[in-house]
């Protein structure tokens, strides 16, 4: 019958109860062992009314982090139990509790650098600048998608919604198979040539007038009846401009170029008629 990771933690806890018992004398068979720990942490050790408990990190068991889990967090959290026992050895994370620890097999560190998932919403794994890998939760993933910079020392380097990312877990648990998403890609936008009517001049040009460009969607402006006025001309050309997304500057210039007018008499008709075709000034 194949052993289960849990088993396989549980026979490692009873090896160590009995390498303490050996070295300081207690009794760790009143400990209770359970697997409900979710999100960065991979163990926990700790004491309620009298009682020792330890928890560990059941996804971590799933995956690569269950040799650290095995070698180094199970003495880490047994080593907090023989100093609940007796004080005299250690506390929290001490010198005192770093020698229990390494006595018991374990490194003596204070943390891990194995992957988490967290205990509530999404994980997710980015790709950063620098191409490392770093886990974030729902709200700094939120913040980078609206446009923030995610910034992680050591030189890893920065997170944007330009870099590709995977949802690799859910409330505590590792996909199986993670979910890949492309980073946002924002293309420059095409200049698209703009074309001028030619109707409006009292003589046509020799050469016709170089294409005005704009962006970001294609613009043209239909021939004007004869009869047309400047003014019309003008309000048209602001309407079109303004739905293809045009500046104040693009307008006035195509306004200039269909008129005639000059750059102080364009800016005149464009404020004269703006309420006309509905544009705030």
């Amino acid at each position: 019958m194949q052993v289960t990771p849990t088993q396989k933690i549980i026979t490692r806890c009873k090896e160590i109860f009995a390498k303490a018992k050996e070295l300081y004398g207690v009794d760790l068979s009143v400990v209770t062992v359970s697997f409900d720990l979710r999100g960065r942490p991979a163990g926990m050790a700790g004491r309620k009314a009298g009682r020792y408990y330890m928890k560990f990190n059941r996804d971590m068991l799933t995956r690569e982090a269950f040799d650290h889990v095995y070698n180094d967090t199970v003495p880490h959290e047994i080593a907090h139990i023989v100093c609940y026992m007796k004080p005299e050895l250690g506390a929290n994370h001490d010198a005192g509790w770093a020698r229990v620890c390494r006595a018991l097999g374990g490194s003596g560190a204070r943390t891990h650098n194995e992957d988490v998932v967290y205990g509530k919403g999404y994980t997710y794994e980015y790709v950063t600048d620098r191409g490392h890998k770093v886990r974030i939760g729902d709200r700094h993933h939120a913040g980078v998608q609206s446009g923030g910079t995610l910034r992680f020392r050591a030189g890893k380097g920065n997170v944007t919604q330009h870099c590709a990312y995977s949802i690799v877990g859910h409330q505590g648990r590792t996909l199986e198979t993670p979910i890949v998403k492309k980073p946002v890609v924002t293309a420059p936008a095409a200049r698209i040539p703009v074309h001028i009517p030619q109707a409006v001049y009292a003589t046509p040009p020799a050469q016709a007038p170089k294409p005005v460009t704009a962006a970001p969607v294609p613009v043209t402006y239909t021939r004007p009846a004869a009869t047309e006025s400047k003014a019309a001309t003008a309000r048209r050309i602001m309407l079109a401009g303004k739905a293809a997304g045009q500046s104040y500057e693009d307008i006035i210039s195509a306004i200039m170029m269909a008129t005639g007018h000059d750059r102080q008499l364009a800016r005149a008709t464009y404020k004269a008629n703006a309420a006309k075709v509905g544009i705030a000034l």
